[in-house]
Formats: structure tokens, C-alpha cells, sequence
């Protein structure tokens, strides 16, 4: 049996970097720790991403894109200004450089964003909504005090169980991370220890993303020693792998930076599993916060009042009706707490994981309150973010 090997990097960086790399002048970094071995095919190519913070309006409407390109596909965060919640972002551009971006809440379409970049930093065009009603937009990149740049890295591979074999299954992985630039030594460890599984002491970014592709494709070969015994044709499609890691940043602004650490893994089973974790950095006190720092003391009793009520308000669970049992969504009568939060100018998202307080089939639950609704229970100094 033979294990091949194929290897994509696509780093984004400024415009010294694009022009060190046509020239084939920036390589370090960029190549991975494993080593080649008998069979193996490895190729490595670096490709632009980026990362813009886009504020503008759609008609009357003040919005906000963090817009990230990965290659030839675009992902990111929309805020409308008014309501605060984040919602995600895709699209791509089709053959005339016209790009469409799609805004989505809990996986239903809101927003078509159809536009262009006339000059740089300048995104222009028409939005629709679902009812059909058209609005224009224009975008600027515009980075105010408080607002964090970042650098784009990304990391396609896959390795094949057995090339002898036609259409053998294979171990697939899709990894991103975003760098902020500077000194952001904060941001920067917990980027270290969720790709890492650890704090080590990497400093550059490319080898973050490398370290758990490495440790994915080791268990991989060692369920493949494990099947030795195994004929070709035994080999099920359970061993086809797949691991994917990605960050999101959900707020940026007045020093305040929210990130998303999104994973999902197969490796056999039934299903897949997706994971998502929330950490919320303060630049200004150049910590990560937790739930004391947001919220006053004896804050438990009415945080769970509202985040049940926006639960039975998203599930279209009646009040009168248990949130548990066979009419219910949850494992227990009450929804508990959950340290998994995000904050953004307006208001506060929690982030239960499959499994965390109900059946998989519900996936994961994003449930965001606005501040106006728990004013009398937040400190004051994230109250007034975003005024």
C-alpha cells in the first residue's frame, strides 16, 4: 500500500509578499514538517487571501462585512448595525468579476449582496432581500481606532489510503486561521493552543496550521497499520476522513475582538461532528473575558429567563409547553448556562455544541440576546459599546 500525498498552502499577506512570491523568494514557512516517504507526491502551492473590514450602508441601513477570500471563494460576518447579531457570509465571483454574497441566519438566506470592486477598498452594487425588495450599497474599507487587521492562512491536503486501489478512500482536511497583525501576543497564544492542541512556541503562522494537519494524517497511518491484515476490497468508505478547522471573527471594533474557533471531524461513525468555541478578547485590558467581567453579580437567574425565551422564540416552542421530553428540544427541563459566549456592539450570542444540551439532530444553537433586553445585569463598560 502507498500513501499519496498533496498539499495546497495559500497564504495572504501584503503586497511585498505577493511580489517576494512571484519572484519565488518566500518559502519559508510554508512547507509542512512531514516527511516524505516512499510513494508520496507532495506539491505546494501559495495562493492570495485576505481579510477586509468593509463598513458602508444598504439603503438607510449601516452594516458591517468582514469580508475574508480564500482563493476563489469568499466567506465572512454581516452585522446590520440596528439589530448587532452576526450572521455568516458566502459567495463567489462568477467569470465576469461579479461577486455574490449571501447572508444566511441559521441557514436560511436574509440578504443577496451582488456587487463589484470598482477600486480598491471599494465594494459597490445592488442588494435583495427575501421578499424581493432592492437596495443599493456601497462599502469601504475602513479600519477605525479598536479594530484589529488580520492576515488570511489556509491549508488544503489530502492523503490516500491506498493508491493501488481505485477511488481508494482517503483523509481529507481543510484548515484556516486568521494572524492579526502586530504585536497581539493574546490573540495570538489562544490561535497557538486551539490548532495546536497546546501552547508551543511557534511564531510563525503557516506552522500553526501545519501542526494539526500533521497529527490528523499520524492517525491516519496508524489506522492503516492497524488494518494490515485487511484486503483491498474490505477497505469500507468509513475511512474516508475529513477534519476541518477555521476561525471567524464575529466582532471587531472598540478594542473588543470576538473569534470563533469552528471545527468538524470524521473519522467513521455515524456522522461527522462540528464544534464550535467563542473566546472574546480586550485589547484594552489585554485579557480574554469571562462571564464575571460582562456581567453584574447575581446575573444567573435572568440570563437564563432571556435565553429561554429566545429559545422557545427560534424552536417555535409554545410557553405553556416543557422545553424537555418528546415535545421539547432539550435534554433537561431548564437550559443551562453555558461560559460559551461572543459579545458584539449590541448585544451577547451564547453557542451550544451538538450534544451539549440537546440530541445532535438539533445541531448547534446560537442564541443572541440584545443588551437592551438585559441592560439592568451588564457592566457598564461593555453596555455602551458600540454607542
Amino acid at each position: 500500500m502507498k500513501f499519496v500525498l498533496m498539499r495546497y498552502v495559500k497564504k495572504g499577506s501584503s503586497l511585498l509578499c505577493y511580489v517576494l512570491l512571484a519572484l519565488g523568494l518566500v518559502v519559508a514557512g510554508c512547507h509542512s514538517n512531514h516527511k516524505k516517504t516512499s510513494g508520496e507526491q507532495v506539491s505546494e502551492k501559495v495562493m492570495p487571501a485576505y481579510y477586509k473590514y468593509l463598513q458602508g450602508t444598504i439603503g438607510n441601513q449601516k452594516v458591517i462585512i468582514q469580508l475574508i477570500k480564500y482563493h476563489d471563494r469568499y466567506a465572512g460576518i454581516f452585522i446590520n448595525d440596528s439589530i448587532g447579531r452576526p450572521l455568516e457570509i458566502a459567495g463567489k465571483k462568477d467569470s465576469s468579476g461579479l461577486l455574490t454574497l449571501i447572508s444566511y441566519d441559521h441557514y436560511n438566506p436574509v440578504d443577496t449582496l451582488t456587487g463589484t470592486f470598482p477600486q480598491p477598498g471599494v465594494f459597490q452594487g445592488d442588494c435583495a432581500d427575501t421578499a424581493g425588495k432592492h437596495a443599493s450599497f456601497t462599502f469601504q474599507e475602513i479600519y477605525p481606532a479598536g479594530t484589529y487587521r488580520w492576515n488570511v492562512y489556509t491549508l488544503s491536503d489530502s492523503l490516500t489510503y491506498d493508491s493501488t486501489i481505485q477511488n481508494s478512500p482517503k483523509a481529507r482536511v481543510q484548515m484556516a486561521l486568521l494572524w492579526p497583525e502586530g504585536e497581539e501576543n493574546l490573540i495570538k497564544d489562544s490561535v497557538i493552543k486551539y490548532y495546536c492542541g497546546r501552547n508551543v512556541p511557534l511564531t510563525n503562522p503557516a506552522q500553526v496550521l501545519h501542526s494539526p494537519v500533521d497529527s490528523f494524517f499520524a492517525e491516519y497511518k496508524n489506522l492503516k497499520r492497524n488494518m494490515q491484515n485487511s484486503t483491498a476490497g474490505e477497505i469500507p468508505a468509513i475511512f474516508n476522513w475529513e477534519s476541518d478547522l477555521d476561525m471567524k471573527i464575529l466582532w471587531n471594533a472598540d478594542g473588543i475582538v470576538s473569534v470563533a474557533f469552528q471545527s468538524y471531524q470524521y473519522t467513521g461513525g455515524a456522522h461527522g461532528l462540528s464544534n464550535t468555541l467563542l473566546h472574546v478578547f480586550d485589547r484594552k485590558e489585554n485579557k480574554t473575558l469571562a462571564m464575571n467581567d460582562i456581567f453584574k453579580p447575581g446575573y444567573e437567574q435572568e440570563l437564563r429567563q432571556a435565553l429561554e425565551e429566545e429559545l422557545r422564540k427560534q424552536y417555535d416552542i409554545p410557553d405553556n409547553a416543557p422545553l424537555n421530553g418528546d415535545h421539547g428540544l432539550l435534554f433537561d427541563k431548564r437550559l443551562a448556562l453555558t461560559k460559551n459566549f461572543y459579545l458584539t456592539g449590541k448585544g451577547i450570542g451564547f453557542i451550544y455544541n451538538p450534544y451539549e444540551v440537546a440530541p445532535y439532530v438539533v445541531g448547534q444553537i446560537d442564541l443572541y440576546i440584545p443588551f437592551s433586553k438585559i441592560a439592568n445585569i451588564i457592566q457598564p463598560a461593555y453596555l455602551n459599546m458600540g454607542n
